[in-house]
């Protein structure tokens, strides 16, 4: 007799293993009742054998039994062993070549060798199948309703901000998801506010140090806007309530899916501009690299062709945005009546729903109010709304440039974080490397600091 025992549970909530040692002290006794040796165990803890996915225990038990490792199977029940009609059919094909013997502690033996076996054993297969699918409707059913009334999934683990049930919040969590929320609105790395929260002990819900990975999921889930998410997608509003406003939950959102962030970790820039720059001779950035007479460097990431002084560029660089910043607090090009954000997105909706009506008409599909408008009308008034949504979204765009420079003086600027720093450089500012001729001086002159033209376009004069 070389007896196995097999023992699987499909959800450990506590984590703790405890279904699978109550099927183990079952197995040892039915060994004991059997008169055969106590089985080696194999398990499979929280893992479903009605899903489909990979159960290396399982994967395990086969393989040692068509080795010849074992001739006694223990199960709790079939149904432990397995729910799917194909896997029986595996195993019953298994006992018929190996000479198997199985023994269960629910349902006695299980003889695979006669018909009536084989069919007793598909009738209890059968019946567990129903059993598990009956039970997964009957969970997305009430999953589904929970989700029409904006209720939390009963028995989730704990959503950071919030009590346990996820239906009041923790003031104290809820100050770091908004200070989460703005330092990623305002362009600081996702990877400098991990590391400041671990630094300061702020735990996350499961007591585990912050990752990239977990603070991004927070931020990106419609949950701390009062969004009820249901399947990965925004479902309805939610019964609990939000811990930001829903237009700064949509900026960050925004934030954090631009194709255009980087999310790479790469290696931690060290210097102000190293990454930012751009070699005035070939358009790559300039990275910090190498020293010169015991002065550091940046040089073109492209080739070494272009190199100048880091203390030098650095300095250029500091000094015009502590001018800019002295400007009226950087209302450069920005509309003298700030417009809120909701507001401009409000305009925008309509306008594009104007200019769709228009274009319905022009293929002969008009609203009432458009029906008699003549076609070069039609399309004097696109020209005119097209126009007023492309100033309308511009606008929008220059709105959350306050947002970008929170908290940011002329004269706190300089002793900020280095992350800090290089956000609102990279935000406010285009530098460019420029190359000198043979033998010339590197000076001043040939670091150019402009107004970052993708932010603050020049206007055409009237």
């Amino acid at each position: 007799m070389r007896p196995v025992g097999y023992v699987r549970i499909s959800l450990d909530r506590e984590g703790a293993g405890l279904g699978v040692t109550r099927q183990t002290e079952d197995l040892n006794d039915l060994a004991d009742r059997l008169g055969i040796p106590r089985p080696e165990i194999v398990r499979d803890n929280d893992v479903s054998a009605y899903s489909g996915k990979r159960r290396p225990g399982y994967q395990e038990l086969l393989a040692g039994i068509g080795a010849g490792r074992w001739n006694v199977l223990l199960v709790w029940h079939v149904d432990r062993l397995t729910r799917s009609p194909k896997e029986l059919e595996e195993i019953v094909d298994l006992a018929n070549a190996t000479g198997l013997r199985i023994e269960t502690v629910k349902g006695g033996s299980v003889d695979l060798s006669t018909g009536e076996g084989r069919l007793h054993a598909r009738i209890l297969g059968g019946l567990a199948r129903y059993e598990s699918e009956h039970r997964s409707d009957r969970i997305r059913r009430k999953m589904l309703q929970n989700a029409d009334a904006g209720l939390p999934h009963a028995g989730a683990q704990r959503p950071f901000g919030y009590e346990r049930g996820g239906m009041v919040v923790r003031p104290d969590e809820q100050e770091v998801i908004c200070w989460a929320v703005e330092g990623i609105i305002s362009g600081r790395p996702l990877r400098a506010l991990v590391a400041e929260l671990n630094q300061a002990g702020v735990a996350s819900s499961t007591g585990k140090p912050w990752s990239g990975q977990a603070l991004r999921g927070i931020l990106l889930n419609g949950r701390i806007a009062g969004f009820r998410v249901h399947q990965g997608k925004i479902h309805g509003p939610a019964a609990w309530p939000a811990l930001v406003s829903v237009e700064r939950w949509e900026v960050c959102r925004a934030v954090l899916t631009d194709p255009a962030r980087r999310t790479s970790p790469g290696s931690k820039p060290n210097r102000l501009v190293s990454g930012i720059a751009r070699c005035g001779r070939c358009g790559q950035v300039m990275r910090s690299g190498g020293n010169r007479a015991g002065q550091q460097m940046y040089r073109c990431a492209s080739d070494n062709h272009l190199r100048r002084r880091g203390d030098l560029v650095d300095d250029v660089v500091t000094r015009f945005v502590v001018g800019w910043l002295m400007r009226d607090g950087v209302t450069f090009d920005v509309p003298g009546t700030a417009v809120p954000a909701h507001d401009l997105r409000a305009r925008a909706d309509v306008l594009r729903l104007r200019i769709s009506e228009v274009e319905d008409a022009l293929i002969g599909d008009p609203t009432e109010d458009l029906a008699d408008v003549s076609p070069d009308g039609l399309k004097r008034n696109l020209g005119r709304l097209r126009a007023k949504l492309d100033q309308v979204e511009r606008e929008e765009k220059l709105s959350v440039l306050p947002s970008a420079l929170h908290g940011v003086t002329a004269e706190n600027f300089p002793g900020l974080p280095l992350d800090r720093r290089r956000s609102v450089v990279d935000y406010l500012c285009r530098v460019t490397v420029l190359p000198t001729t043979r033998g010339g001086h590197a000076g001043e002159e040939s670091i150019d600091v402009i107004p970052n033209p993708e932010r603050f376009p020049v206007v055409p004069a009237a």
